[in-house]
């Protein structure tokens, strides 16, 4: 049987989903990418925005865990030009961040919850839970 973590190819591969969290705050990360690892997801971590896209060269994750408040490119231009890196396709995202509430042009841009900090990692889990069903 395959859970909602994974996705089966018409092969019958077996491939779980991917999530890449984009924190600045090494224990907020470490702990947002334990829970999810434990709950079956692959998770990358990188620091900044500027990282994000990056790793939006080099692969597509299934969703994305982004904080607003990062060195380098925060996440609000991140929001604004992660399309430009993967051809206009959209990925979801769920913020996480001290900052103000998202703005409809960041809903219109992929994000798709907000979760202000501190926030508990059970409803994290279940946004992850939630956004993942639906692709």
């Amino acid at each position: 049987m395959v859970s909602i973590d994974a996705r089966q190819h018409h092969d019958g591969r077996v491939e779980m989903a991917r999530i890449l969290v984009v924190e600045d705050d090494m224990p907020i990360a470490t702990m947002i990418a334990d829970e999810l690892g434990d709950l079956g997801y692959l998770v990358d971590v990188v620091a900044n925005g500027a990282e994000a896209l990056e790793t939006l060269r080099e692969y597509r994750p299934d969703l994305v865990v982004l904080d607003l408040m990062l060195p380098r490119v925060d996440g609000w231009d991140f929001v604004e030009r992660y399309r430009d890196v993967t051809g206009g396709e959209e990925i979801p995202i769920i913020v996480v961040s001290a900052a103000g509430a998202i703005t409809r042009s960041m809903e219109a841009s992929g994000v798709r919850r907000f979760l202000p900090k501190p926030f508990d990692v059970i409803d994290l889990a279940d946004a992850v839970d939630e956004l993942l069903r639906r692709l």
